[in-house]
């Protein structure tokens, strides 16, 4: 019994660790004892540096516009659903007070004003080119062509002429036969689109160019398509945010915001400089001590030269002394013996 109690401890003891722990993961993560520049599924706050702004507002156009041909680029925010459900709770007034719809009006506004700015390029080249359009027409098609012309003119004035005479009906008939010889010219002259000639427009949504002779199916593929749809989806945005607040649309963010960015960048800044200080000051330490170094070298040297020189110096005065002492005791054995010599 004792046995199975000690089992029943230990497995109750274990069972409410994990409890514990399954509360703390809910709390904090699975990741709460990793480094938080470590972490792979920390939570993630919609203030976050790295959290699409853009699409937490509701409109992120580097998403909306990817892979089409207004395609703006690598965009690597991230897009997390718990961090706009956040955002999405909170109050307008809380809203207003991150700027961040202020910031994407801005982004929407210069988009379009850009891509407005290419349609209307794009509409004045093609009213340029098609203002001075014409097709090159057969000698043989440019004659039948002429003679239409004149057979028009003529009948003109056929039909002016009976009209002031007051025959009505063969005024009506000669102008009849004005429009059947009309349309006959104008197959002539436009044979890839008779009685129709094609006309080139830009789309004042995406800026993509269309012919009014396209088919039902094309003008279909064009609506729903990726180019048109996103820029539709932008001009509504931007529609939608100029609304906000009686048509002032989103506040600027608050001057606090700002400010603290600012303080932000110069505390970066400032430390990228101190960094860049350090950095010189322990290079120049390590060129101080080289240079230490040599000169300690360069005076060690000097020393052991000096005491090699004056130990020669000192050992040639010795050799000079004794060779002075032997002349000085040969020169007195002379006297010497020359004393002697002379008694």
């Amino acid at each position: 019994p004792a046995h199975f109690s000690e089992c029943g401890t230990a497995a109750m003891s274990k069972s409410a660790k994990d409890a514990l722990a399954a509360q703390l993961d809910a709390l904090m993560g699975k990741e709460r004892d990793v480094p938080v520049e470590k972490r792979t599924n920390r939570r993630i706050n919609f203030w976050d540096d790295d959290v699409d702004k853009y699409w937490i507002c509701g409109c992120s156009p580097h998403l909306i516009l990817r892979n089409s041909r207004s395609d703006l680029g690598v965009w690597d925010k991230v897009q997390d659903e718990d961090a706009k459900a956040a955002w999405d709770v909170l109050p307008q007034e809380e809203k207003d007070k991150y700027g961040y719809e202020y910031e994407l009006m801005r982004f929407l506004e210069q988009l379009v004003a850009d891509l407005d700015k290419s349609i209307r390029r794009h509409q004045e080249k093609l009213k340029q080119e098609q203002s001075g359009k014409k097709f090159n027409l057969s000698k043989e098609t440019q004659a039948q062509v002429d003679a239409l012309a004149q057979q028009i003119k003529e009948l003109h004035q056929k039909a002016q002429a009976l009209g002031d005479e007051g025959e009505v009906d063969g005024s009506l008939k000669a102008m009849g036969e004005v429009e059947e010889l009309t349309k006959q010219k104008e197959t002539l002259e436009n044979p890839i689109f008779p009685g129709k000639e094609k006309v080139m427009e830009v789309c004042e949504i995406c800026c993509n160019f269309m012919a009014n002779t396209d088919s039902e199916v094309r003008k279909a593929e064009h609506l729903a398509g990726k180019q048109h749809q996103g820029w539709a989806q932008i001009r509504e945005k931007l529609k939608e945010l100029r609304a906000m607040h009686d048509g002032k649309g989103p506040p600027p963010p608050p001057p606090k915001r700002k400010e603290r960015e600012r303080d932000n960048d110069r505390d970066r800044r400032d430390r990228s400089r101190e960094r860049g200080k350090d950095r010189s000051r322990e290079r120049d330490r390590h060129r101080d001590y080289r240079d230490r170094d040599r000169r300690d070298d360069r005076r060690d040297r000097y020393r052991d030269y000096d005491r090699d020189r004056d130990r020669n110096r000192d050992r040639s005065r010795e050799r000079d002394g004794s060779r002075e002492r032997d002349r000085s005791k040969e020169r007195d054995r002379h006297k010497d013996r020359d004393y002697r010599d002379s008694r």
